[in-house]
């Protein structure tokens, strides 16, 4: 077991300048104490991590932030040999040294699936994501996403009120919530799991490390659920790094019209899971509490009783968002009255606005 010295080293080394968490980890498994490593020549150490060997212990964050932060119980340090190191974590090619976190990693770590999607979430979407992530708590196991808007935000909030756990791995430093306002979805996963960055106290939320820190969503998940992607979404390169680690990776299918899930599609095209309820993963995993669940159901055509008109209109407007002219069009109704009834709809929370002036359920 690695002393306090040992640890509180390591923790000095990795504020050290472009020296990763992967690097770190390198460098353990060639020598378990920092102060051997700090000893051997740096010619011998750049064959380990090559010319970053140069810059190590050239520290670029404040060590005192650090120190500070744990004695405060801001953040706590679990590391790679610890016993609440995520199992599956342990085996990729790359895994972090240690993991700064708020909270508790659950337990056992090997029930965790993640669950990731696009920033810009639809209303269906939102709606998938909620019924799966609802289902793996009700099945056992934590979700684990990274705490951005849309799919992550939806994620964690489901994991949360269903009575279950979950993870997010962020891409700054544990002190810098990102996005804004998030910063209290934040305190409440700690307090229903844990709050992970492999990142210094202080890092800001630099466009580079979201890739890098997807390895960990998907490293220390036994699958990957992606609920909504586009072409260009950052969850298909979570996906790519599952596929790298052997996870298992499942999309859902989406409208063939909608750019919104064009990543799906092709993530589907190139071997992922289709799933469109618990049913399709049945023969995946096998854990207690399966049975219990109940497959999903269609929403009722009118979760209250409408008149007439809103009914025709509510019918028109589906779960993917349609425009003005396609409501006019389907429901054969004054222009005068389609506006009339939206509004209804909209301020009793049916419905809500979309992007390009189009309309889309809520409920």
């Amino acid at each position: 077991m690695m002393k306090e010295k040992e640890r509180n080293k390591w923790l000095e080394l990795s504020l050290s300048d472009s020296v990763t968490q992967a690097d770190l980890t390198a460098l353990y498994r060639y020598k378990s104490d920092p102060f051997e490593i700090l000893a051997l020549d740096k010619e011998e150490l750049a064959n380990i991590i090559g010319d970053k060997a140069f810059a190590l212990g050239r520290a670029v964050f404040d060590f005192g932030k650090e120190l500070k932060a744990i004695e405060k119980g801001l953040m706590r340090l679990v590391f790679l040999e610890d016993e609440e190191y995520p199992a599956l974590l342990k085996e990729i090619n790359n895994p972090p040294l240690f993991l700064r976190l708020r909270g508790k990693i659950p337990s056992p770590s090997e029930r965790m699936i993640a669950v990731v999607g696009t920033r810009r979430a639809s209303a269906y979407g939102k709606r998938v994501c909620e019924y799966f992530s609802a289902a793996f708590c009700e099945m056992g196991f934590s979700v684990v996403s990274g705490l951005a808007r849309g799919i992550d935000t939806k994620a964690h909030e489901t994991a949360i009120k269903t009575g279950g756990q979950t993870v997010a791995v962020i891409g700054a430093g544990l002190d810098v919530v990102y996005p804004p306002e998030n910063e209290r979805l934040a305190r409440d996963i700690a307090g229903h799991g844990a709050v992970v960055s492999e990142y210094p106290m202080g890092t800001p939320p630099a466009k580079m490390n979201f890739p890098w820190r997807n390895r960990i969503i998907s490293g220390m998940s036994c699958a990957v659920f992606v609920a909504e992607a586009p072409e260009r979404s950052g969850a298909l390169i979570t996906a790519s790094y599952a596929a790298e680690q052997g996870r298992d990776v499942w999309a859902a299918p989406g409208c063939i019209f909608e750019n919104s899930y064009k990543g799906c599609h092709a993530l589907i095209k190139d071997g992922a899971r289709l799933v469109e309820s618990k049913d399709d993963i049945a023969g995946e995993l096998s854990f207690e509490g399966f049975d219990k669940l109940e497959k999903i159901s269609p929403p009722p055509a009118s979760p209250k009783p409408f008149s007439d008109e809103e009914k025709k209109l509510y019918d028109v407007i589906g779960w993917h968002p349609v425009s003005l002219d396609t409501i006019k069009r389907e429901s054969a109704l004054d222009i005068s009255k389609i506006f009339r009834v939206l509004t209804n709809l909209q301020i009793n929370g049916f419905i809500g606005n979309s992007a390009g002036g189009k309309f889309v359920r809520k409920k």
